[in-house]
């Protein structure tokens, strides 16, 4: 089962793929004049196995009918299997859409960054494989000229990639207020993606600010809800617990998941606090509401 930490950075491409674009930029690498994106599908082709099916492919076309390919990989762990397929994905998919193409890597780590930074050698002389890498390090700075079209995606990558640390209290206000201003889908897949990827200290901060006079209305009246509200207010575990229970059922009606009476009793009633966090993180991707709550 796809985790969170894993879905997240591609359910923002998803959301806006002109996140494509900001990052390929801010690595400097050219793209088509009056780029706009679009997801393709990522399996290649029909013939091609699971395990050389990319993450996601972005197709950008511009001005004259120029096109390019962007092949993103999310790695939270490097995997040396990648020095096989990152190849294929690329060869594949620039057959595909007969277009140049490149292969985007974004990573949880600076660590897995500097791995998948390295060429790899395919043995034919001149075709030597050096993958475009995100990291918190190569990530483009929020609120940089041209980045307005996916401000928030690039705002929530950041976060995910520890580019912005949430521990301090000005990212965590660039963060909500970043938030507050979203359709209600957005904000609350991307609040659920932020306060998976927070510490516990910098989560309580986060939510502790939500409930301030300045957010109050954003994030407790639109998203936590009476249940989470409450256990602001009083501290409990119950209460935290009914929070929880509430995030899970509006991330799921957010992603256009019917949630039946029984099952939506079944999670409001849960107390169960290690059973919350699994149901949430499956929640966040999964295809239907049997691979969140089926055994």
């Amino acid at each position: 089962m796809p985790t969170i930490p894993h879905e997240a950075p591609l359910e923002l491409l998803r959301h806006n793929p002109q996140l494509a674009v900001v990052l390929l930029r801010g690595l400097g690498i050219p793209v088509p004049a009056g780029a706009t994106a679009q997801m393709a599908q990522s399996d290649l082709s029909a013939s091609v196995p699971a395990e050389l099916r990319a993450d996601a492919v972005v197709v950008l076309s511009g001005a004259g009918g120029s096109q390019m390919a962007v092949i993103v990989e999310v790695q939270l762990r490097y995997d040396e299997r990648k020095l096989y397929s990152w190849p294929a994905y690329l060869t594949q998919v620039r057959a595909a859409h007969r277009c140049p193409a490149v292969l985007l890597v974004i990573c949880a780590g600076t660590a897995t960054a500097r791995h998948c930074r390295k060429p790899i050698e395919t043995g034919h002389p001149g075709f030597d494989l050096a993958p475009l890498v995100i990291d918190s390090a190569t990530l483009p700075s929020p609120g940089g000229p041209g980045e307005g079209a996916a401000e928030p995606e690039l705002v929530v990558l950041a976060v995910l990639t520890g580019a912005l640390d949430l521990g301090q209290d000005r990212a965590r206000r660039l963060v909500l207020a970043t938030l507050a201003g979203l359709d209600d889908t957005r904000l609350k897949t991307y609040t659920v993606f932020v306060l998976n990827a927070a510490s516990e200290s910098a989560r309580r901060a986060l939510e502790a600010l939500m409930a301030t006079t300045q957010f109050r209305n954003d994030f407790v009246d639109r998203l936590l809800a009476e249940g989470e509200a409450k256990g602001k207010a009083e501290g409990e575990a119950k209460g935290r617990a009914e929070g929880r229970a509430e995030m899970i059922l509006c991330v799921l009606s957010a992603r256009g998941l019917q949630v039946p009476a029984e099952i939506r009793r079944r999670v409001l009633s849960c107390a169960d606090s290690r059973q919350l966090e699994t149901w949430g993180n499956r929640a966040a991707t999964a295809a239907s509401i049997d691979d969140v709550f089926g055994t």
